[in-house]
């Protein structure tokens, strides 16, 4: 195994590249990681790209470093798309199977200082569809390793023992600077959605349906179950707090991802059917989907 892992990082490698933030065609100190989508587009972090207004700089492995100009990026997905003038290097492919706890990982980036790229860390996958909490924003869906994940990985891929890409490195929990084990990227089903999205419009468009919402588990015949569940609404609105969103347009909803995958830039302006469960009764409601607006950014 030892020789097929060997020859899986040195395949891997050559794809990764550090990310070098720039204003006003300088670099502004630090770094991030990134890996190639295709040819011509690299992802990374949104939080490596955030203060880059329209360019960064890409150094690869086997091209050397190139200016990359900022195709758009997300913020409630931590997602960001460079592109790239054509690399001859073999872009990465993305699974399409979410990950499975305990199947082995490869975070491959550059922890800490730029010295360190192309550096490697093994580890298992340990949890899977994790809520993480920052102040401005709850990222869903998360894949937690024990995968090494340091400052200056983020941005990198997350690869299986196929070197498909299961997810991108996001962020670490630290103790006094150095890792504890536990790190979180996002995963591949979100990379397959919002990627796309972002090259062909510089960005994600949401809709609002004036509700707040959270996760949950919740006791059924068949035992615990997870479900949406309305914690606010706006003045006005159908929906009551405590309801459980069951379906939108005849869609499942299990996940808050559920939701906000089927609340995205096709539904905006429209009006969409959304059936909850309130006391026991499913009850449906006709509601206009409006743009959401990012309190941060104000778009």
């Amino acid at each position: 195994m030892n020789f097929e892992l060997a020859e899986l990082v040195k395949a891997s490698v050559p794809r990764t590249c550090t990310v070098f933030p720039m204003q006003s065609h300088i670099k502004t100190g630090g770094h991030g990681s990134g890996w190639l989508y295709s040819s011509e587009y690299i992802v990374t972090n949104h939080h490596v790209a955030e203060n880059s207004p329209s360019e960064v700089v890409v150094r690869t492995g086997g091209e050397g470093e190139v200016r990359a100009k900022v195709v758009g990026m997300d913020r409630y997905t931590d997602l960001a798309v460079l592109m790239v003038p054509k690399l001859s290097t073999k872009p990465f492919e993305i699974r399409s199977q979410p990950p499975q706890v305990g199947e082995i990982c490869l975070a491959i980036g550059t922890p800490l200082d730029v010295v360190l790229q192309n550096s490697v860390s093994f580890g298992v996958i340990s949890g899977v569809n994790r809520q993480v909490v920052f102040p401005d924003v709850k990222f869903e869906e998360a894949i937690q390793t024990d995968a090494v994940i340091n400052g200056g990985n983020s941005g990198g891929p997350l690869i299986d023992i196929d070197g498909l890409v299961i997810g991108v490195n996001s962020w670490g929990k630290t103790n006094q600077g150095g890792s504890t084990g536990i790190g979180f990227a996002i995963p591949s089903e979100i990379v397959r959605e919002i990627v796309p999205e972002i090259i062909e419009h510089g960005g994600v468009k949401r809709a609002s349906i004036g509700v707040a919402i959270t996760a949950r588990r919740v006791k059924s015949e068949s035992g615990f179950i997870n479900a949406v569940q309305i914690t606010k609404s706006v003045d006005g609105s159908q929906m009551r707090p405590g309801d459980y969103v069951r379906t939108i347009n005849g869609n499942e909803i299990s996940r808050r991802y559920d939701l906000i995958r089927l609340l995205n830039r096709s539904v905006v302006g429209r009006t969409i059917e959304i059936e909850v469960e309130r006391d026991g009764q499913r009850v449906k409601f006709e509601v206009l989907a409006e743009e959401k607006i990012d309190k941060l950014t104000k778009k």
